[in-house]
């Protein structure tokens, strides 16, 4: 075996172990921080008078070979009927505020206002984040509209120095106090060059890079695809154990059973109901089976690595606002394949699947899409 197929087979092997290796990363950060915490202290530049921290340049990293992997090319043909990805771009943006609005009304009545406006934060911080490129993946394995899905990840992240912040105020309207402060002045000051620096300009670059290899260098594009998914999955778990450094070491040093149930509760209900949303939205609006399961997986899947990061670097005094996020992060991958399990086995009007066409008589269907980013 050659050892760029080893290094894929490899990567494929942790690919699908990847949720046990985020719990194997968190268990880490809870018990033995202190490299994390070191990793945290690290400063790549100032920029206007930001700091720039690790975990923002390894968020970067990720978004950048995101946009390396896309298949740009078949953005264009999103533009011609928009409709569905204005609606996804929509629903990324704004469906998490009204979620958090009815959450607002029930952690009002929570014995701990500390406990109850952490959690506000922590799930607004989260809902602000664009669509994570990770969705793609489940779509595509679900039969649904991969072109749609990278739009709406492009989409939402080109979008995000205008959306981020304005998440961010709306949930500073619904929490209260220091928090509801806290809130705006991350928006106000920090997000829109957060996302910009961090989001918006590692996309670009790795679209145009993308674009350029694709044109001229296709075979050093392809064989430098299985170094690139190996070089993310590692960056991806080391921002993961950064991120959970600093939230997990008070969850394991007090322990808070009420709280982390009250995290369970929150990010089970404001995750499900994204996704359950999502799905909701694309039936009503008439979308074909695809682009409503694009739709949902669009509505339910915010990039909690970012949100992690600007919890970490612009709110370090208030650890409690990670256990939410990373209750989220873990939360979304279940219930991503969960949805899949669905998608599969459910009967969409006249259309079904491939699961119950191969158990019946073969039902006309739209043909399946191809992989929004490219094979690795």
């Amino acid at each position: 075996m050659t050892p760029p197929r080893l290094l894929a087979t490899m990567t494929a092997a942790v690919q699908r172990r990847l949720l046990w290796i985020m719990l194997l990363a968190y268990a880490l950060a809870a018990g033995w921080p202190e490299p994390g915490l070191g990793l945290r202290a690290v400063t790549l530049l100032h920029v206007a008078g930001a700091a720039l921290p690790l975990q923002a340049g390894l968020l970067a990293a990720v978004v950048f070979n995101a946009g390396l992997t896309a298949r740009a090319e078949a953005l264009p043909a999103l533009l011609r009927r928009p409709r569905a990805l204005l609606v996804g771009i929509a629903a990324n943006a704004l469906l998490p505020t009204v979620l958090l609005a009815l959450g607002a009304l029930v952690a009002g009545g929570w014995h701990s206002p500390h406990e109850a406006q952490s959690l506000l934060v922590g799930l607004a911080l989260v809902g602000a984040m664009p669509v994570a490129a990770g969705a793609t993946v489940f779509v595509q394995g679900n039969e649904g509209n991969a072109t749609l899905m990278l739009g709406l990840v492009v989409g939402s992240t080109l979008l995000s120095p205008l959306t981020i912040p304005l998440g961010l105020h709306l949930g500073g309207f619904l929490a209260s106090g220091p928090y509801s402060r806290d809130l705006h002045a991350v928006a106000a000051h920090a997000c829109s060059l957060f996302a910009a620096l961090t989001v918006v300009l590692p996309c670009v670059l790795g679209l145009v890079l993308g674009r350029l290899l694709t044109a001229h260098r296709p075979a050093l594009l392809a064989a430098g695809l299985p170094a690139v998914r190996a070089v993310n999955l590692a960056v991806v778990v080391l921002l993961s154990y950064t991120n959970a450094c600093g939230g997990l070491g008070q969850v394991v040093s007090r322990p808070d059973p009420d709280f982390l149930l009250l995290v369970a509760a929150a990010t089970a209900a404001m995750c499900g109901g994204s996704f359950l949303t999502g799905w909701v939205l694309g039936r009503r609006l008439g979308l074909p089976r695809a682009d409503v399961i694009a739709l949902a997986y669009a509505s339910g899947m915010n990039n909690s690595s970012a949100g992690a990061v600007v919890a970490a670097t612009r709110l370090p005094g208030n650890p409690a606002v990670l256990v939410p996020i990373l209750a989220y992060s873990l939360l979304r991958k279940f219930l991503a394949s969960l949805l899949g399990f669905f998608v599969r086995h459910a009967r969409f009007g006249g259309e079904t699947s491939a699961v119950r066409r191969a158990a019946g008589p073969v039902v006309p269907t739209a043909p399946r899409e191809t992989l929004g980013f490219r094979p690795l």
